[in-house]
């Protein structure tokens, strides 16, 4: 089950930025679909997110939904590289902010996404994702590096850090 925790995004500590000024730092929640679902085998993917920011200490509240499309994903080596993708995140007075995600690490149970706001309220900021995967759905996931089942979804706490530079 580790394994299939390290699949999507995982919430552990986000990276302080020394230089900067944290601008927003939420803590929420994360929903994803694997369309088709995860084998043991390599193929091409497409990953429908949900992302709540809804707990703040620093920012406003927000949300977001994106679907990605991952070439060669599988239960054993997802996200273990990452197609860059933009997040369009609408705050909750209705202003967005566009993030282009251009790196993930994946440790294992968790994931750090990093990249920059590109448009909209902190542009230019640099953004930092950590999500943890807690609930793995699928036809016995925990099976799925062997080839005895699916994962169709993952969902888990997410935490999002925009820092000013």
């Amino acid at each position: 089950m580790a394994l299939a925790c390290g699949l999507l995004v995982v919430q552990a500590g986000v990276p302080a930025h020394a230089q900067g000024l944290v601008d927003v730092q939420c803590e929420g929640t994360f929903t994803g679909e694997f369309t088709p679902a995860l084998t043991d085998q390599p193929q091409d993917v497409s990953i429908a997110t949900q992302n709540s920011y809804a707990t703040c200490e620093t920012g406003l509240p927000g949300s977001s939904s994106v679907t990605t499309s991952e070439p060669g994903e599988s239960c054993v080596n997802a996200l273990h590289e990452l197609t860059a993708f933009d997040e369009t995140i609408t705050w909750s007075d209705r202003s967005t902010s566009t993030v282009h995600w251009s790196s993930v690490e994946d440790t294992g149970g968790a994931a750090t996404f990093t990249g920059t706001v590109t448009a909209g309220l902190y542009a230019g900021d640099a953004a930092a994702k950590v999500t943890e995967a807690l609930d793995i759905t699928g036809t016995n996931p925990e099976l799925c590096p062997i080839g005895e089942g699916t994962i169709t979804g993952a969902s888990g706490t997410a935490t999002l850090t925009l820092t000013s530079l």
